[in-house]
C-alpha cells in the first residue's frame, strides 16, 4: 500500500513541484529568523568580555553621578588593588565632510584609561591634548592615527586634537564610547562608574559587600566581575530573544499562507487520485491504511521540502549577516542545532497538519467509485463552516462596537484588538460562501462582455468555492496584513501630523539634535535667545519617566516646557496652563485611569521627583509628549542638560530663521527647521519600519501567489478531458489560454479585494485600539490599494502563463480519451 503511493508520488512530479515551493519558503523563512537571533546572541556575548574587573560601582537607573570623594572611599576598601572612575559625556564627533560622526554625541565620549576597556589596534594611548577614536567612528569620520580632528562638547565649545591612536570598546552594559580623551578632566570630575580591581586572593564578594555598605543601594548599582559577565550575556540573550519574536509574527503570517497553500494543493491531489484510492480500497486496504499512506507522503513532501528550506534560510542569513555587517564590529554566524529541528518540525508537522483533512476525504472513498469514469467526492456541506464563521464575525464585531469610545483602558484595548482579529477569522470561514455570493453575480455580469473566454474563465474559478476560497485566503491574508499596516501608518501619520500642528506655531523656527530626542548643548537656548530679532524662544525638554496614581506605577513621556513659552498643548478639557499642574494625554489618562483634579507624582530618576495635579486633557498621541508640566517644577540639572528642542519666533519669522541658522552654520550638532520639517523628521522613521513590514509580509503574498499557480496547474490536470472536448469541437489554443488566464485573474482580483476590504477595516480597528482614536477617524492609504490592485492583475497574469501553456498544449485524442 505504502510502496504504492510513493511509486505515485515519484511518478507526478510536477503535482508535488509547487507543494515543495510553499514548505521550503515557510521553513527558509523560519530557519533564517531563528538563525539571525542566534547569531545576534552569539555576536554581543561572544564578544571578548572584560575579566579585569573585580566589582562594579556605578548609577543606578539616572540616579547622581559619583564624586571624586566616593572614588577615594571605595578604593580604600580592603582587598582593592586599584580603583578607577570612568566618565561619560558629550561629544561630538566631526568627519572630514564637516558633519556629525556620533549618533548619540551626548554619551559619545569617555575619558581613557589602562583598564581592559579599551583594545587599542592602531597607534597608542593619549595623551591631554589628544584623542582616541573608535575603529568604526575613526573610517566614518574619515581619520587616521597622526590627524587632526575636531570634538564638539556638551557647552558648545569646539576641541582640536590629534588622533593618537584608534580602539575597539569592551562594554558591559553601557554603549560604546566613540571618543577618548586623553584628559578625562574635559568631561568633568563626575563619574558613572567605579571599577575596582582586587588584589591577588581578595575576595571579590567581600569587597562588593563592603562597597555596598558605602553607597545608597537605591543610587548605585553594585556587582562583581562574574556578575557582571552573567548579566551580559543574559542580555544578549534577551536581545536574541526580541529578534526571534519581533520576526516570529512575519514567519506565522507566511506559515499561515503556506498551510493554504499545501492544504488546498492537497486536497486537489486526492481528488484527481479519487480512482485509485477507489481500486487501492477494492483490492482490501483499508481506512486506516489510505489515511496513513497520505498523511505519510505528506511527510515524505515536509521532510524533503524542510531540507531545502533549511538550507535556503542559512543561504538567506549569511547573506544577510555579509551586507549588512557593521564595518569595525566583529560580527558572528551561529546555526544552532534548535534552529535546525525547528526547521524540520515546522517543515513536517506544517505539512500533516494541512494534509490531514484530505487524508480523511482519501480514506472515505468508496471502493465502488473505482468503477465510476468521472469518479469525484461528493461536494462537502458549507453550513458548519458558515454557521461557524458568521458566529466569530458577529462577535467580533460585537466586541469592536462595544469599546467605540475614545477614551479605553488597557482592558478594553485589548478586547477591541480581539474583536478585530475574530472578526478576521470568520471572514476567513466564511470565504467559501463569499466566493459564492460575489463571484457568481460578477460572472453574469462580466459574462455579457467577454466573450467565450470569458465564460469559461469565471464559470471554472466559481466551481468549487471551496477551492478558490482556499487559493484566495492566502492571497487575503498577506494582502490584509499590509494593507491593516499601510492604513495603521497612514493614520498614525496623520495623528501625529495633526498633533505637532495643534502645537507648534507656523511661524516657529525649531532647533533640534539630528538624533531625535538627543540633549542640545546647554548653550543653545541661551545662544538663541541672545540673537537678534527672536521674541519668544522656549524649549522642550523631553524624556521618559515614572508615573505613579493610586499606587500603581508606569512609564510615560514627559516635556517641561515654560507657561509663555512659544509651544503648547492642544486642550480638550481643562486648562492648558502649566503652572496650575500637569496637562496629560487623553488616552494616556484613560489608561492609567485619571482625571483632572487627580494628583500624580512623576518619577525623573531615583532622587527626583514632582507631584502635580492633572488640570487638563489633550490630544496626545504616541511619539509626542504625553505629560506636559511647568520647567519650574523639575530640578535644575535638568532644566538645561535635558534640552531637546528650541522653538523661537519673532516679528519676522524669514528674519528669525535666518539669524538662528548664521549663529549655527559650523555646528553639525544642530539642525535649523520649521514645524513642517519637525512632521517629515517624526514621520520618516516609522514609514521605514512599515517598508520594512511590507517586505517582510510580502513572503506571505508570494507563497499566496505559487499557490495560485499550484491551483491553476492541477485544475489543468483535473480537466484534463473537458479541455479535450472543448479543443475537439473547436475551441483554438489561445481561446484555452486566455480562458485560464481569465480565471487566474478572477481568482486574485477576488483574493486582492476581500484582502483590500479586510485590511483597511483591521487597521481602523489596530489605530482605534492602539491610540484610542474614533475608528472612523482613519486615513485611507490609496497609493497602497492602487499597486495592490495592480499588483493581483500582474499576479494573476504571469501566475497563469505556465498552466495556461500546458491547458493550450495538451493532446485533442489522449485528452478525451483520459477516464
Amino acid at each position: 500500500m505504502l510502496r504504492a503511493m510513493l511509486r505515485d508520488l515519484r511518478a507526478h512530479k510536477g503535482r508535488i513541484a509547487m507543494t515543495l515551493v510553499a514548505i521550503v519558503l515557510g521553513v527558509g523563512f523560519v530557519v533564517a529568523t531563528w538563525v539571525v537571533s542566534d547569531s545576534t546572541a552569539k555576536s554581543l556575548a561572544g564578544a571578548d568580555l572584560r575579566d579585569d574587573v573585580g566589582v562594579s560601582v556605578q548609577i543606578a537607573d539616572r540616579g547622581p553621578e559619583l564624586t571624586p570623594a566616593d572614588l577615594d572611599r571605595l578604593g580604600r576598601i580592603p582587598g582593592v588593588a586599584n580603583a578607577s572612575g570612568v566618565v561619560f559625556g558629550h561629544a561630538g564627533l566631526i568627519g572630514s565632510d564637516g558633519k556629525l560622526i556620533s549618533s548619540r554625541p551626548d554619551q559619545a565620549g569617555t575619558g581613557w584609561d589602562s583598564s581592559a576597556r579599551f583594545d587599542l589596534v592602531d597607534g597608542r594611548a593619549p595623551v591631554p591634548g589628544e584623542v582616541a577614536l573608535g575603529e568604526q567612528q575613526a573610517r566614518q569620520a574619515g581619520r587616521q592615527v597622526g590627524d587632526k580632528t575636531r570634538v564638539l562638547l556638551a557647552d558648545g565649545r569646539s576641541l582640536e586634537a590629534t588622533v593618537a591612536g584608534e580602539f575597539v570598546y569592551r562594554p558591559f552594559d553601557e554603549p560604546s564610547p566613540g571618543v577618548a580623551f586623553g584628559d578625562p578632566g574635559v568631561l568633568g570630575d563626575r563619574f558613572t562608574r567605579v571599577e575596582l580591581t582586587a588584589k591577588p586572593g581578595a575576595n571579590v564578594d567581600a569587597i562588593a559587600s563592603a562597597a555596598r555598605g558605602l553607597v545608597d543601594p537605591a543610587l548605585r548599582k553594585v556587582a562583581t566581575g562574574p556578575q557582571l559577565v552573567a548579566e551580559a550575556q543574559t542580555r544578549a540573550d534577551a536581545s536574541a530573544q526580541s529578534v526571534r519574536e519581533s520576526l516570529l509574527g512575519f514567519v506565522a503570517v507566511a506559515l499561515l499562507a503556506g498551510i493554504f497553500v499545501i492544504a488546498n494543493t492537497f486536497s486537489m491531489l486526492v481528488t484527481q487520485r479519487t480512482r485509485q484510492l477507489a481500486l487501492l480500497r477494492a483490492v482490501g486496504a483499508s481506512r486506516r491504511q489510505v489515511r496513513r499512506a497520505v498523511l505519510i507522503e505528506a511527510g515524505v513532501l515536509g521532510l524533503i521540502g524542510a531540507t531545502l528550506g533549511i538550507a535556503l534560510g542559512i543561504g538567506i542569513c549569511l547573506l544577510g549577516l555579509w551586507l549588512m555587517r557593521p564595518e569595525g564590529q566583529p560580527t558572528s554566524f551561529s546555526v544552532s542545532p534548535t534552529s535546525i529541528l525547528v526547521g524540520y518540525a515546522v517543515g513536517v508537522v506544517v505539512t500533516m497538519v494541512a494534509a490531514y483533512s484530505s487524508a480523511r476525504r482519501a480514506a472515505a472513498v468508496s471502493p465502488m467509485a473505482a468503477l465510476r469514469t468521472d469518479a469525484s467526492f461528493e461536494r462537502r456541506s458549507l453550513v458548519t463552516r458558515t454557521v461557524l464563521g458568521l458566529t466569530l464575525l458577529a462577535g467580533g464585531v460585537l466586541a469592536v462596537v462595544l469599546t467605540l469610545a475614545n477614551n479605553l483602558s488597557t482592558t478594553e484595548r485589548l478586547v477591541a484588538m480581539g474583536g478585530g482579529i475574530v472578526a478576521w477569522i470568520g471572514v476567513l470561514l466564511l470565504a467559501p460562501v463569499l466566493a459564492d455570493l460575489v463571484l457568481r453575480p460578477a460572472g453574469r455580469l462580466l459574462s455579457r462582455w467577454g466573450g467565450a473566454a470569458m465564460r469559461l474563465g469565471v464559470r471554472n474559478s466559481i466551481r468549487d468555492s471551496r477551492r478558490t476560497a482556499a487559493t484566495t485566503s492566502a492571497l487575503m491574508v498577506g494582502l490584509a496584513l499590509v494593507c491593516a499596516f499601510a492604513t495603521l501608518g497612514e493614520s498614525t501619520v496623520s495623528m501625529l501630523s495633526s498633533a505637532i500642528r495643534g502645537i507648534i506655531p507656523a511661524s516657529a523656527t525649531v532647533v533640534e539634535s539630528p538624533t531625535s530626542g538627543t540633549p542640545l548643548g546647554t548653550d543653545v537656548l541661551d545662544k538663541v535667545r541672545a540673537l537678534p530679532g527672536v521674541g519668544n524662544a522656549s524649549a522642550d525638554r523631553y524624556g521618559s519617566v515614572k508615573v505613579t496614581h493610586n499606587g500603581s506605577t508606569s512609564s510615560t513621556s514627559l516635556s517641561a516646557i515654560e507657561p509663555d513659552g512659544v509651544i503648547k498643548p492642544e486642550v480638550i478639557s481643562g486648562t492648558a496652563d502649566v503652572r496650575q499642574g500637569a496637562v496629560v494625554g487623553e488616552n494616556e489618562a484613560a489608561m492609567i485611569g485619571v482625571g483632572i483634579g487627580d494628583q500624580v507624582t512623576l518619577q525623573l530618576d531615583p532622587v527626583s521627583s514632582v507631584t502635580t495635579t492633572v488640570v487638563g486633557l489633550h490630544r496626545g498621541t504616541e511619539g509626542r509628549p504625553l505629560f506636559y508640566i511647568d520647567v519650574a517644577a523639575i530640578p535644575a540639572k535638568y532644566r538645561d542638560t535635558r534640552v531637546t528642542t528650541v522653538y523661537a519666533t519673532g516679528p519676522d519669522a524669514s528674519a528669525v530663521r535666518s539669524s538662528i541658522e548664521a549663529a549655527f552654520a559650523d555646528r553639525p550638532d544642530v539642525i535649523v527647521t520649521d514645524r513642517e520639517g519637525v512632521i517629515e523628521s517624526a514621520t520618516t522613521s516609522f514609514q521605514l519600519i512599515l517598508t520594512l513590514m511590507y517586505a517582510l509580509f510580502g513572503a506571505a503574498i508570494v507563497i499566496a501567489a505559487f499557490g495560485v499557480v499550484n491551483t491553476l496547474a492541477l485544475s489543468v490536470m483535473e480537466r484534463t478531458r473537458e479541455i479535450g472536448v472543448l479543443r475537439a469541437v473547436g475551441a483554438g489554443r489561445p481561446l484555452i489560454r486566455r480562458a485560464i488566464r481569465l480565471e487566474s485573474v478572477v481568482i486574485c482580483t477576488y483574493g486582492g479585494l476581500l484582502g483590500i476590504l479586510v485590511g483597511i477595516a483591521f487597521g481602523a480597528v489596530m489605530q482605534h485600539a492602539m491610540f484610542g482614536q474614533s475608528l472612523w477617524e482613519i486615513s485611507v492609504p490609496y497609493p497602497v490599494i492602487a499597486t495592490a490592485l495592480i499588483g493581483m492583475l500582474i499576479v494573476g497574469v504571469l501566475a497563469a502563463l505556465w498552466p495556461a501553456r500546458r491547458a493550450s498544449r495538451i493532446n485533442i485524442l489522449t485528452a478525451i480519451a483520459t477516464s
